[in-house]
């Protein structure tokens, strides 16, 4: 099944694909640890962002988040941008009755500078073999996590489309990774096997 990126079907499938691969059950028995994922809106994103499907994906992602916890996005970027589509924090969305036409219009007319440091947050939470939590979170949440990846949107894209690792991004100094990278090294194989399972994901590239 091909979905958008981003979008809460993607991190559907993600978690459904990584819960029912028997070795990467084997191969990371031992990992204990989650993942801050932060991707910064860019140029890219906001061409992206003019696609209805991609939009629809990036706000099935903000408003799959509780009302109560979406308030941690006020006061910033992310908060301006929604506002420029005529968009509420404050209210429950059904996203799929959203007029796309008009949306995407709204989208053509913003500058980066007027959102720049707008980010989408998202929280992957393995544990013995087992992905218990991959979800949309707001700013602020999960900043304890054992790591933080983080970089524009144009690299996260970059590393999804062209089945490129995040080991490869990283070292090309596209995505940024904090946390305990001994612990990560002492099992690359559970990364790696992540990895592959991130990239067998099908992703819907039609306009």
């Amino acid at each position: 099944m091909a979905v958008v990126y981003p979008s809460k079907e993607w991190l559907d499938e993600l978690l459904r694909v990584v819960n029912s691969d028997e070795e990467y059950k084997r191969v990371a028995a031992n990992w204990e640890g989650d993942y801050l994922v932060i991707s910064e809106i860019d140029e890219a994103a906001l061409k992206d962002f003019q696609n209805p499907k991609i939009l629809r994906g990036f706000l099935s992602l903000v408003y799959a988040i509780p009302k109560e916890r979406r308030e941690k996005f006020k006061g910033t970027p992310a908060e301006v941008f929604l506002q420029k589509l005529g968009l509420s924090l404050d209210e429950d969305m059904d996203v799929d009755s959203l007029n796309y036409d008009e949306l995407t219009k709204k989208v053509a007319e913003i500058k980066l500078d007027e959102v720049k440091g707008a980010a989408l947050y998202i929280w992957l939470d393995f544990w013995h073999g087992e992905m218990r939590h991959a979800e949309p979170v707001a700013p602020g949440e999960k900043e304890d996590a054992k790591f933080k990846l983080s970089g524009p949107y144009a690299a996260f894209k970059e590393m999804i489309f062209k089945k490129i690792d995040p080991t490869t991004m990283i070292m090309q100094g596209k995505l940024k990774l904090q946390g305990d990278l001994a612990y990560m090294m002492r099992n690359i194989a559970t990364v790696r096997k992540y990895n592959e399972l991130q990239n067998s994901i099908e992703i819907d590239t039609d306009p």
